[in-house]
């Protein structure tokens, strides 16, 4: 099944080549996994070549490699494949990983309609994201530690924000989709989020401190609702619940 290749196989034996002195590293063919911070901090590695044989990938594999701005996937590899330098499944639905060394927008092709969770841990050069339509959720630390991140949209269809999926971000203003559903625990935590616009008038599922700074946050929301999200217990507490066309507000989609 597709979720298996995301988990570590127990018991395996993991080998790790060291990178050149053009800061290219090897993965040896025959490794099937590559292991829990492999490459952690490695602050000269720009590239990595994974053969055929890998399978899985561990976590915190390449977080904090600054320089890393290329995966390559060999081609005869069964389970992922390369794009650009970012690993996704091989039918190309899932975005698996980010080197941390992209820089600029980042614009997820239209063919991956999945983000796995951490894929852009550490990508902290990124400073916007394009979803395409047929994203559903935005998982758990999608985006965490991606510190140059200013602008996102997120795309009509969208139904969950996962826990500390934007953490350590400094996008300022964040328009939600009528088709929101949960944002989950910490998911806007020690961010510089200080605008929300909703389109619907009743109030959807929050969990625990999803927003770090509430009480400066204002949060726009259609006239209709405004008594709803006013009266509700965790909407209810942000600082400046208000009209979501009043001036001040961008420009919703």
């Amino acid at each position: 099944m597709r979720t298996i290749l995301f988990l570590i196989v127990l018991g395996a034996i993991f080998t790790v080549q060291a990178q050149n002195s053009e800061g290219a590293a090897v993965i040896p063919d025959g490794q099937t996994v590559v292991a829990d911070s492999a490459y952690y901090k490695n602050i000269e590695i720009t590239s990595l070549e994974i053969p055929a044989s890998v399978e899985a990938f561990g976590n915190n594999v390449v977080d904090h490699c600054f320089k890393l701005t290329h995966l390559n996937v060999h081609a005869d590899n069964p389970h992922f494949k390369s794009i650009d330098g970012v690993v996704y499944t091989k039918d190309g639905k899932t975005l698996v990983l980010c080197p941390p060394g992209k820089t600029g927008e980042f614009v997820v092709p239209a063919h991956a309609t999945v983000i796995a969770p951490y894929a852009f841990r550490t990508c902290k050069k990124i400073t916007s994201i394009v979803l395409p339509e047929g994203i559903q959720e935005i998982p758990d630390g999608a985006f965490v530690g991606c510190w140059g991140l200013e602008k996102i949209n997120l795309p009509q269809g969208l139904k969950r924000i996962g826990k500390r999926a934007f953490d350590g971000t400094i996008v300022q203003k964040m328009n939600m989709p009528t088709t929101m559903e949960l944002i989950d625990d910490e998911a806007f935590i020690n961010t510089s989020l200080v605008e929300v616009n909703l389109r619907v008038t009743e109030p959807f599922e929050l969990g625990e401190d999803v927003f770090s700074e509430i009480h400066v946050t204002r949060l726009n929301v259609p006239s209709a609702g405004l008594s709803k999200f006013k009266k509700h217990p965790k909407w209810g507490k942000f600082g400046r619940i208000t009209p979501t066309r009043s001036y001040w507000t961008v420009e919703l989609p």
